[in-house]
């Protein structure tokens, strides 16, 4: 074989072989399985009422990964999980009193989920609102979006460059839904009172 001809042999092979090793690449390695501890801790909070589960394995439960867990488990110990982590915000946002702050850096991307997520979400109690519910909330509020997804449970279903109009959802018991009840029992305006007092967002 001549070098023109060893060249060519070689550019071939490489050619060849350049996106099976994309493709490589691409391909996640298969995470390792949840331990039988981990399972357990899983099955545990779906057998329990979240109000009586041990608050001492409530941080160890939402950092098990979902996706780690038999089949079975995956997607009502994600919904779980989503759950509880909405249940804190919500009382930790009651603790703050009545100016909603949100924390500094905390931005949409935060709030904005894939439309493949609302299974897990509807399954944790999140219950559609329209856009006009929404702007009726800012309105009463004086928020902004980010101030009702950062401090409260507004969550938006969208996958970036899709043409499907996005979706909003809350948690059933988020106090905003107070106001979201208002609305679509034919309010039309003035100021809530929320907490017990007037809630707002402070404006520069």
């Amino acid at each position: 074989m001549n070098y023109n001809d060893a060249m060519t042999f070689l550019l071939a092979l490489l050619l060849c072989a350049a996106p099976a090793s994309a493709a490589a690449r691409r391909v996640p390695a298969p995470k390792p399985a949840a331990d039988k501890t981990t399972v357990e801790l899983a099955e545990y909070f779906l057998k329990v009422p979240t109000s009586e589960a041990d608050p001492k394995l409530v941080d160890p439960f939402l950092a098990v990964d979902a996706a780690a867990l038999p089949p079975r488990l995956r997607v009502k110990a994600r919904a779980k999980q989503i759950e509880i982590r909405a249940l804190i915000k919500v009382h930790d946002a009651r603790k703050k009193g009545i100016i909603v702050q949100r924390p500094a850096g905390c931005t949409a991307d935060s709030f904005i989920k894939p439309f493949s997520d609302e299974t897990p979400y509807r399954i944790a109690g999140y219950v559609p609102i329209t856009e006009d519910e929404e702007r009726f909330v800012m309105k009463q509020t004086r928020c902004q979006e980010e101030d009702l997804g950062c401090e409260f449970s507004l969550t938006i279903f969208w996958d970036r460059g899709s043409k499907k109009p996005r979706r909003l959802a809350l948690h059933e018991k988020d106090p905003l839904m107070a106001i979201v009840a208002r609305y679509r029992g034919g309010d039309s305006g003035g100021q809530t009172r929320f907490f017990g007092t007037g809630l707002f967002c402070p404006r520069k």
